[in-house]
C-alpha cells in the first residue's frame, strides 16, 4: 500500500498530523494508486511545476533519481539495499548505501545542501516512518559538516560523496544517541514539536535507517527559489517548493 513505498514521504503514512482547513489540506489520494505508482510522486529534482497523481497502471518513473526505471526495477534496487553486504560501512559504523547516483554537483563540507528525508526505526519501508521531511513543504537544509537535530551525526557523515539527484539510504548505529527520537506532532504546512510525554520512536542508541533524495547540492535550484538573495531568513524559512521545481510548488 501507500506507506510501504520505496520513497514515498506522503505524511499520511507518519507521525500524527494536525488537520488543516480543507482548502489547505492536500487532495485524498485514490486507494487505486499503489505502491508503485506513488513512487513516481515521490521527492525528485523534476522539472515539473507541480506534482501529478501517477495513474494506477503508470509502469515507468520519468522524472528525478527514478526516471527511466520500471516499477519492477526501483523493487529491485530497494529489495537489494536491504541485504547485510549493501553500500560500504564507513569506520564510524554508518552504512552508505546508493541506489541511484545523482549526476549533478557533489557538495564539499561546508555548502549546503537540500534533501528529502524518511527515517524509520525497524528497517527500510518497515511500518510507517518516524520522521520526514515532506510535510514541510520544501526539503530540509543544513550546512553539510555540521548536524542540526533532524540531521544526526551520523546522517551527515553519510551524505558526504552525495549528487544532486541521488536517491541513498543509511544505516546509522545509535543514531539520536543517548537522547533517541520521541514522537514527533507535525502541522502540515512546516510546524512540528514534541510532547513532554513523548513516547520513544527510535530509542536511545538505537539504530536508524534513512532515505535521502539530494535535490539541491550545489546547482542553485532550490537555494534560487527558498532563500533568494535579499530575503530575510524569516521570510525566506516561509517559502514553499516542494522539489524546487518552481516557486510555491505545493499539492
Amino acid at each position: 500500500g501507500l506507506c510501504s513505498s520505496a520513497v514515498t514521504m506522503h505524511p499520511t503514512c507518519n507521525a500524527h498530523i494536525h488537520p488543516l482547513p480543507f482548502s489547505m489540506t492536500m487532495p485524498l489520494l485514490s486507494l487505486s494508486h499503489t505502491r508503485r505508482s506513488l513512487l513516481s510522486v515521490a521527492l525528485s529534482a523534476t522539472s515539473v511545476s507541480f506534482l501529478p497523481l501517477v495513474p494506477a497502471n503508470a509502469k515507468d518513473f520519468t522524472w528525478g533519481p527514478l526516471a527511466g526505471k520500471s516499477a519492477d526495477e526501483v523493487d529491485q534496487l530497494d529489495e537489494a539495499s536491504r541485504t547485510a553486504q549493501a553500500g560500504v560501512l564507513l569506520p564510524s559504523g554508518v552504512r552508505v548505501i546508493d541506489l541511484i547516483e545523482g549526476t549533478g554537483p557533489k557538495p564539499s563540507l561546508g555548502a549546503r545542501v537540500w534533501c528529502h528525508y524518511k527515517v524509520w526505526a525497524d528497517g527500510f519501508r518497515s511500518g510507517p516512518a518516524v520522521d520526514y521531511s515532506f510535510s514541510d513543504g520544501r526539503p530540509y537544509d543544513w550546512v553539510l559538516g555540521q548536524p542540526t537535530d533532524r540531521i544526526p551525526q551520523g546522517v551527515d557523515e553519510g551524505t558526504v560523496g552525495m549528487r544532486e539527484g541521488g536517491w541513498r539510504r543509511l544505516v546509522v548505529p545509535a543514531a539520536y544517541g543517548d537522547a533517541g527520537l520521541k514522537k514527533i506532532n507535525i502541522v502540515m504546512g512546516g510546524g512540528r514539536y514534541t510532547g513532554s510525554k513523548a513516547p520513544y520512536k527510535i530509542k536511545p542508541n538505537q539504530v536508524a535507517y534513512f532515505d535521502l533524495i539530494m535535490l539541491d547540492g550545489g546547482s542553485g535550484r532550490c537555494e534560487e527559489l527558498l532563500h533568494p538573495k535579499g530575503m530575510s531568513e524569516k521570510e525566506a524559512r516561509k517559502q514553499r517548493s516542494v522539489t524546487c521545481s518552481s516557486r510555491s510548488e505545493i499539492y
